[in-house]
């Protein structure tokens, strides 16, 4: 037979809110207090041994019943990835396969900057180019058949001349700072003015620039051209640049690294490939 306060299954544990402890503590207070006023009977009153005992019993099964409400993760993870997955998707599908690990995904390069520096995780992932515009050091590189960079496609729906492409309005998905990246992709198309940059959040939204026309040309990975074009009936002209080469996600440490490093390591194959890789280094 269970002791009375058997801990239950943690599924059924109903939740202590703030404060139920100090309320109890003073009922049973209002109690003892009541128990120790004179009374007519001439035994001594027994109330109060037996109310001390249930309030003890009361508190331990209070107190085991509350534990697991306040354990915390082991470790915590940060991620900025660029995927077509929505960040609760993406954030969905890493928490699973790393039990123990509270995993948070950005949709925006902003609230991955600031929550780096305001709450730091054990660990953040995010392209390299990313960590690098943040000054953190990259402590896991991840690869794609071998290699620590992606190519990236200049698409359009105009005419791509290599001499035309100082004068391009263009998009990408965020990867550097706002100041730096009219600079950064001046780098992948390899000319020396740094042309006038839309950043958008979502690989979606690189469409819809050039369906209204908001950017002359957008910088895509290239493992999302059959998607992309997949879902436009317009006709694309695609020039692949020996320059536009950005590098892939990968791992810096915050703090100890042992605690999380073992279930980066282990990321299954099908969450690597939604992160654009297929191992670490």
């Amino acid at each position: 037979m269970s002791p009375p306060c058997a801990r239950p299954n943690d599924a059924l544990a109903a939740p202590v809110r703030p404060g139920t402890f100090r309320r109890i503590a003073e009922l049973l207070a209002a109690r003892l207090a009541g128990a120790f006023r004179p009374r007519r009977a001439v035994q001594p009153p027994r109330a109060p041994a037996a109310l001390l005992a249930a309030a003890l019993l009361l508190g331990s099964c209070l107190l085991l019943l509350s534990s697991p409400l306040t354990a915390g993760p082991e470790a915590t993870l940060y991620v900025y990835a660029v995927t077509p997955l929505r960040a609760r998707a993406l954030e969905q599908k890493i928490e699973d396969a790393m039990p123990g690990v509270d995993v948070t995904v950005f949709g925006k390069l902003s609230d991955f900057k600031t929550a780096l520096e305001v709450s730091p995780p054990n660990a953040a992932l995010s392209p390299r180019p990313v960590l690098t515009s943040l000054n953190r050091g990259v402590d896991l590189q991840g690869l794609r058949a071998g290699s620590d960079a992606e190519q990236y496609l200049l698409v359009s729906t105009k005419l791509l001349a290599r001499d035309m492409l100082s004068s391009f309005r263009y998009g990408i998905v965020d990867l550097v700072e706002r100041k730096s990246l009219p600079r950064f992709v001046a780098g992948l198309l390899g000319v020396n003015d740094a042309p006038e940059v839309q950043r958008v959040t979502k690989i979606e939204d690189l469409l819809q620039l050039l369906q209204f026309q908001t950017a002359d040309a957008v910088l895509l990975p290239e493992r999302f051209r059959a998607d992309f074009e997949s879902k436009s009936k317009m006709s694309f002209t695609i020039l692949s640049l020996s320059t536009a080469k950005v590098g892939l996600v990968a791992v810096t440490f915050l703090s100890e690294r042992q605690s999380i490093e073992g279930a980066i390591r282990r990321l299954p194959k099908h969450v690597l490939a939604d992160l654009g890789v297929d191992e670490w280094r």
